[in-house]
Parts: C-alpha cells; sequence; structure tokens
C-alpha cells in the first residue's frame, strides 16, 4: 500500500473523530466482552466507577473467559510457566523476559483486563513478582522495555502507593540518555566510536508508564522523552523522516508487549496532551489507513503464542482492543484542543 504522508508531511487532522462513532461504541458495549465494555463505559464515555451499569459489568469481569482462561494456568505460587521453545525449557518464575507468556506479560494482560491487586489470585502474583525486584528498582538488566513496562501494569492494577513500584519509577526518572529516549545495559555503550540511540521499544514503554503518572506529566526527564518523539514525528527516522523508524510503529499490535506500535504513542502522548502538536499529524494519517468502512480499526499484529492464553483476535481484522485504544487517543488529543 503506498501511503504518500510518510514522505510529505500534511496537516494535522482538522475534524474530530469521535463525531459519529455511535456505531464503532455500540460495538465495543457488546455483551460479550466485559472487560472491553467496563473500559468503554468509564474511560472512554467517563461513566462514574459508582454507575449502576459499570457495577453490574465491572463484576462480570472476574468470572469471563478471558480472565478465568489466565487465571486457571497460574501457578499455585502465583507465577506462570512456558515452555521456551529454542531452549526447550519452562520459564516464568523469574524475571524471565522472553515469551509473550510469561509471568510480567500475564500481569499487563490482567491489568487490561481490568483486575486488580483486590483479587487474590492476582495479588498473590503481583506480590510475588515485585519481590523479586533488584535494589535499585530495575528488574532485569535494566531493560527499560520491562521496568517500564512493569510501572505500567501495576499502576493499572492498583499498587501506585507500593513503594517498590515507587523505587522504579524512581530509577525511570534517573535515567537520562543524549537524546531523551530509554536504552538497556546489553546495548549501551556497544560502539566504541559512536553513540549508541536509545531504543524505540523501550522509550516507547517509558512514554506509557509516565502516561499513567499525571504527577511526572512536568518532569524533566517526561518532557525530554515527549522531545524524543517530537523530534522524530512520532514515527520517523531524524536522518530520513520518509522512513519509519521500524516496522513496529507503522502497525496496530494488540496486547501491548515489549514491542511498539502507533497506537501506543499516540495513546500516550495524547494523554501526556501533546496529540494535537503538527509534529503528530502524520502519525495521525497514518492510523486512519487502519480504519474500515465501518471506523473499526485494524489489528495488524499479534503474538502466535499469546493466543492460548490471551486471545485478543485475528490479525487483519477489525479489533474492538486496537479500536479502544484508538478512540481513547482520539479522545484524550481533542479534550485539550
Amino acid at each position: 500500500m503506498y501511503l504518500p504522508f510518510l514522505f510529505e508531511p500534511s496537516c494535522a487532522l482538522e475534524n474530530s473523530e469521535m463525531d459519529n462513532n455511535a456505531d464503532v461504541i455500540n460495538w465495543l458495549l457488546e455483551e460479550e466482552n466485559p472487560s472491553i465494555r467496563y473500559r468503554t463505559l468509564t474511560e472512554l464515555l467517563d461513566r462514574s466507577p459508582d454507575n449502576p451499569e459499570v457495577v453490574q459489568v465491572r463484576e462480570k469481569i472476574p468470572s469471563s473467559a478471558a480472565v478465568t482462561n489466565i487465571l486457571d494456568r497460574m501457578h499455585q505460587d502465583g507465577y506462570w510457566l512456558f515452555k521456551n521453545a529454542s531452549k526447550g525449557i519452562y520459564i516464568g518464575d523469574g524475571v524471565e523476559y522472553s515469551d509473550f507468556n510469561t509471568t510480567h506479560f500475564c500481569l499487563a494482560y490482567l491489568s487490561e483486563l481490568g483486575m486488580t491487586g483486590e483479587h487474590q489470585q492476582v495479588h498473590k502474583a503481583a506480590d510475588r513478582y515485585l519481590s523479586l525486584q533488584q535494589d535499585d528498582g530495575d528488574f532485569l538488566r535494566h531493560f527499560s522495555c520491562l521496568y517500564a513496562y512493569n510501572i505500567r501494569t501495576f499502576v493499572r492494577l492498583g499498587y501506585r502507593n507500593d513503594p517498590r513500584v515507587q523505587k522504579t519509577i524512581d530509577l525511570m526518572l534517573r535515567k537520562e540518555r543524549p537524546d531523551g529516549g530509554y536504552l538497556c545495559d546489553m546495548h549501551e555503550g556497544k560502539y566504541k566510536t559512536k553513540a549508541v540511540k536509545s531504543c524505540i521499544r523501550g522509550s516507547v514503554k517509558a512514554l506509557l508508564a509516565f502516561a499513567e503518572l499525571p504527577e511526572y506529566y512536568q518532569h524533566q526527564r517526561c518532557k525530554d522523552l515527549v522531545d524524543y518523539f517530537l523530534r522524530r514525528d512520532c514515527l520517523f527516522r531524524t536522518g530520513d523522516p520518509s522512513q519509519p523508524i521500524n516496522n513496529d510503529v507503522i502497525t496496530t499490535r494488540f496486547p501491548i508487549t515489549w514491542r511498539a506500535s502507533m497506537v501506543e504513542i499516540l495513546y500516550a502522548l495524547s494523554k501526556l496532551s501533546y496529540g494535537s502538536r503538527k509534529e503528530v499529524s502524520r502519525a495521525w494519517e497514518l492510523l486512519e489507513w487502519k480504519k474500515d468502512s465501518q471506523g473499526r480499526y485494524i489489528l495488524d499484529w499479534t503474538p502466535s503464542q499469546v493466543r492460548k492464553i490471551f486471545n485478543v483476535g485475528k490479525r487483519n481484522e477489525p479489533n474492538k482492543w486496537v479500536t479502544l485504544y484508538a478512540l481513547l487517543a482520539v479522545k484524550a488529543r481533542d479534550e485539550v484542543k
């Protein structure tokens, strides 16, 4: 598909995409998925948590097929084990970070589904995983795509006031790089003759983490990270603005993992009040290409390994999760215009 705006900057979208979306919102509100219905009611339509309909839907989430499928696979000691195909061994009881179904991912999926630490099993797994934290707040080799990802997960699970979560937030605030992004120990300093660029995937996870922390929106570290994306028109290379940073960022992906996607970037920047900046316009136009004739957004990619534990839908089809996040991004963008 030829996408001319990958090569030629153009004007920002003028009209709110929330207009005339009643059919799409009704699609998200279908009763078959109480998690999406709940998040649509509360995050997209701003219904109060005390609203009788919201309360009724929330009560259905713990017994929903998506949640029970994950929790039924949890080890009684509070972790998830999965066989690593390349190594031929089962992993997941520590902070292993390879497959898409190990413990930190499963906790993230539960947070997406609307679960919190108030649930006994979720609390057991969350508390156990946080106990694996290192002294400086890290979990493994300062992978920003892991510790920032975990920040978002645990804030969404209701652990914002846990000192262990704050320790990891402090680590994210301390990690500074010349270009404003994030990297990890594995890549830091690997070149002797030139600087190492920040990792787009780790930087996206940090952007998502900051989006969950309004108290740090004005922190210089957050502003530097936002500038990292604005200098790239969100998705493009600084040295060649006609080319995307990588293939991740010009696709829609779910669930949120260590990879990146345009929806994650637009959602986070919009929550941080930068969604209507002119530097973001090409990214919005690219997102428009992901809609079908009914205004639903297409899922480009989901890990095949995830389908057994968190089946979010098929690739190349309209997807409720992608649509929800896209509409949340649009809503946040338009609220600050």
